[in-house]
């Protein structure tokens, strides 16, 4: 979806959002996710302090292979594993959960000088790599990813790409974690975006058994939408809108994997104010949104995610900006790169302490209400039909009621109000097969939900039907020396077209006797609509239709109009 909005714009779009449509309510039950800080570039004492002041119940690093052992069987970097140590201990004695992301390679391990290149054993990325930190924090690291968003060429390189090579990494990987902790968290993941598709690929390839979850990451490139907007990709929510995980969601489900939960390690706003410089919006427009908007939509995420009970964790990216340039990448903290507070750091701090505190939905996923007037279910015809509907959205603006029959549309109406009836004559319909004919009419709305209903209705030949009574009312009107007559012959209950022929008697009053100036023959089946100029005088038209079978005869009179 483009967004071309200015920061004022978004500004004031922020504050707006979160007044109308996210009330303020108390603190919400148990069942809400837990916050995080991701922390980079703090020391350990320094990040476990912050995550006090935020109340953050998560703290994310990632750790390097290729900085950990950079020699084939040397022992770990004493630096490296000073800190993890430092932080896991502190961590553990402030109540806080440590998730570690695992990544890189040496180069004795991948044969490149590019640590983002997988190893060539996968096993010993299990063996000397991950299992020895396992066996070292076991009861202190709660959860582990094992990779960094190993779906995209950006942290996975190399030639071997997709879901077989990262689930030859993911599955050892994750017996050697499971065998020195049994109770810590393996994620699959995390993923760039809400990418269902490389979920749908990791079960496809038999990696099912091989993670505990799944992680996500939202802080996508550019992103100016607020957390409960979206957008539809072949009917599935985008990946790359916040609310994608109920696509990653749904494919779990679908392989039996319900119990297990979706972690969300990276979700952000960045506060650059610069144009984008990446991604298929490049050029295109804003990279960032303000700080206020950064703030409100924080707490509008975390009020999504507590709507979804099996997201265990929102772990916002970053605590702090990553350096002192004015670029989409470096400004998604909490804080400026000189330690500043931004307004999310407070609203973290409030999520945090408080829990979600706002009420309402998240998002809209109720479909328009559907009224079918014309054609009614199980109604005979033998011509022409009649199609009208109306639909009614309080949330989101319609975009479109189509009828169809076998998929080809036979009307389709664009953008209707709420509740105006929208319709036409399918002339068409005398042409199906005799018999039942299912017709579908749906609506959906600027989000892309759809409400179907499927109509059937009966083409009949009249000649085989019992006898069917006819209905006709006329009304002549107009001014001036202008009169139309209008009205059509109907059967109760039927969108049955009558066979034959019918006269139209236009008749002036000539003391106490119509007497007819004008006579005209017309088909029974069509709509009355015919005008004329009429002399001064009282007149009035009579219609009479002599009947074919089935259908009985009628006649009918028009009212009495003056001409002068």
């Amino acid at each position: 979806m483009k967004v071309m909005l200015g920061k004022t714009q978004l500004k004031v779009l922020a504050v707006t959002v979160a007044m109308a449509s996210f009330a303020l309510a108390l603190p919400a039950s148990g069942g809400a996710a837990e916050t995080g800080i991701n922390s980079q570039d703090l020391s350990a004492p320094d990040t476990v302090a912050r995550a006090d002041a935020l109340h953050a119940k998560w703290i994310r690093r990632f750790v390097r292979w290729d900085s950990l052992q950079p020699t084939r069987g040397g022992a770990f970097d004493a630096g490296v594993i000073s800190y993890l140590d430092e932080l896991t201990s502190l961590a553990a004695l402030r109540g806080h959960k440590v998730q570690l992301t695992l990544i890189g390679a040496p180069e004795w391990a991948n044969g490149s000088s590019d640590y983002l290149v997988p190893p060539t054993n996968p096993n010993d990325f299990a063996n000397d790599f991950a299992r020895p930190l396992a066996r070292r924090y076991a009861g202190k690291v709660q959860s582990w990813e094992v990779w960094n968003e190993p779906d995209e060429p950006e942290f996975w390189h190399g030639a071997d790409r997709g879901a077989g090579p990262y689930a030859a990494l993911l599955e050892p990987t994750y017996r050697a974690i499971k065998a020195e902790d049994p109770s810590a968290l393996v994620l699959g993941g995390p993923l760039t975006g809400n990418n269902y598709r490389f979920v749908e690929d990791l079960y496809k390839v038999g990696a099912g058994g091989s993670f505990d979850g799944i992680s996500v990451h939202t802080d996508t490139a550019c992103n100016l939408k607020a957390p409960s907007d979206f957008y539809r990709e072949d009917g599935r929510i985008g990946r790359f809108t916040f609310l994608g995980f109920r696509e990653v969601r749904d494919v779990m489900v679908a392989n039996g994997d319900s119990g297990k939960p979706i972690m969300m390690s990276e979700l952000g706003w960045s506060t650059t104010t610069t144009r984008c410089a990446r991604g298929v919006w490049a050029g295109q427009k804003d990279a960032g949104v303000s700080e206020t908007a950064q703030a409100a939509y924080l707490q509008q995420a975390y009020h999504c995610l507590a709507q979804y009970d099996y997201v265990n964790a929102g772990v916002w990216y970053t605590l702090r900006d990553t350096g002192t340039a004015d670029t989409e990448l470096s400004r998604y903290g909490l804080m400026s790169y000189g330690f500043g507070q931004k307004p999310s750091y407070a609203a973290m701090t409030e999520v945090g302490r408080d829990g979600d505190r706002l009420t309402g939905a998240c998002g809209d996923f109720e479909g328009p209400k559907l009224t079918v007037y014309q054609p009614t279910d199980n109604v005979i015809y033998n011509d022409k039909l009649e199609l009208a509907a109306s639909a009614r959205d309080a949330l989101s603006p319609i975009s479109r009621i189509r009828f169809s029959v076998n998929g080809e549309g036979i009307g389709n109406f664009k953008a209707p109000k709420n509740d105006e009836r929208v319709g036409r004559l399918w002339w068409g319909a005398g042409d199906q097969p005799l018999g039942p004919v299912k017709i579908l009419v749906e609506t959906s709305d600027s989000y892309g939900n759809k409400v179907t209903r499927e109509i059937t209705v009966l083409h009949v030949d009249p000649k085989t039907l019992p006898t069917q009574k006819t209905q006709l009312k006329l009304k002549l009107s107009g001014k001036g020396k202008s009169r139309t007559v209008s009205g059509k012959i109907r059967v109760a209950g039927t969108q049955l077209e009558a066979t034959g022929t019918m006269t139209l008697y236009w008749q002036r009053k000539s003391g106490s006797r119509w007497v007819t100036k004008y006579k005209r023959n017309k088909f029974a089946h069509a709509n009355i609509k015919v005008r004329r100029k009429l002399s001064s005088g009282t007149w009035r038209v009579r219609a009479q239709y002599p009947g074919q079978k089935p259908f009985t005869a009628v006649r009918a009179t028009s009212n009495k109009s003056r001409v002068k």
